[in-house]
């Protein structure tokens, strides 16, 4: 490999290092998001049907009383809906992690000549052939 294949392979994989975290973070992020917000969906959940019990137990009316239950009902069925998310993106963000580790483990000797070469890197432009 020549010298300039070696400097664009390192300005791509500074590129490629700097996008997997990037989009590693941003997954985990979305991941936790969806999970804080199934556990609060699945709390209102809880409240509504409580609320149903409670004015079961109070005879207020039939129509008042289903349409807590239903709301609840459709509640746990966003909650569900919510934690099969959350799994799909427990799997992306493993799999963005592992594309990082991977690119780390494969070219992470590229970074390591560029960060430790006594002189710096010239503009991409340098290293593009004509």
């Amino acid at each position: 490999m020549s010298v300039n294949e070696s400097l664009k392979d390192a300005a791509n994989y500074a590129a490629l290092r700097t996008k997997l975290a990037w989009l590693t973070h941003k997954v985990h992020a979305h991941a936790e998001t969806v999970t804080t917000l199934a556990s609060d969906v699945d709390d209102a959940a809880e409240q509504m049907l409580d609320a149903a019990e409670t004015m079961k137990a109070l005879a207020v009316d039939d129509a008042t009383t289903a349409e807590f239950a239903d709301a609840s009902l459709t509640m746990t069925g966003a909650k569900d809906a919510a934690g099969a998310y959350t799994s799909a993106a427990d799997s992306a963000a493993a799999a963005a992690d592992d594309a990082k580790t991977t690119t780390e483990n494969d070219h992470g000797g590229i970074a390591e000549a560029v960060g430790t070469s006594p002189v710096d890197m010239a503009e991409a432009a340098f290293y593009t052939q004509s």
